[in-house]
């Protein structure tokens, strides 16, 4: 086949992406560009991270004193809705969601460095799997990674989604 017709199919779908993600003003819920393969893995899992982090914590239970536990149910029960909009905000590439989840994790960084009785809690005395894994959804170690993630969510934050694919080849 000649380079002429492999110039029309990348241009017809380039022009059907156009067709298709024209318009970006809107905020969906699960938006299609996440699972395009050219799509940012970085800003894919901070996204499914900050939806994680608002629902984990309902189903595990902290076994540690009640001043603690009220204080970490507050702390979950003020974060939870605006972690879920901000991880879908970042999958619909918008500037304040990006912004809203690097004052969230540091915020959620300065909570454990205050209260370091919660970490202990949030660890528990379970096998090292879970307590891996309730440090990376209900712990500091999530705020870490959001954090570590911040140069690629500013980067393509505030971008259609083909300009991310055009500035990556």
């Amino acid at each position: 086949m000649n380079s002429a017709f492999y110039e029309f199919i990348n241009n017809s779908e380039i022009y059907d992406l156009l067709k298709k993600n024209e318009n970006q003003t809107s905020f969906i819920i699960l938006p299609d560009w996440r699972m395009y393969k050219d799509f940012p893995w970085q800003i894919w899992a901070v996204g499914w991270l900050a939806i994680f982090k608002a629902v984990i914590w309902l189903s595990t239970s902290p076994n540690c004193p009640d001043p603690v536990l009220n204080t970490l149910t507050i702390k979950f029960l003020v974060c939870m809705v605006p972690l879920i909009i901000f991880g879908i905000g970042i999958w619909n590439l918008r500037k304040w969601a990006v912004w809203g989840i690097i004052l969230l994790s540091i915020a959620e960084l300065i909570f454990f460095i205050i209260f370091q009785k919660a970490t202990g809690c949030i660890m528990g005395n379970s096998f090292w799997l879970l307590t891996v894994t309730l440090m990376l959804f209900n712990g500091p170690l999530g705020s870490i990674l959001i954090l570590i993630a911040t140069p690629c969510l500013l980067k393509h934050s505030g971008k259609n989604y083909l300009e991310i694919i055009n500035s990556s080849k």
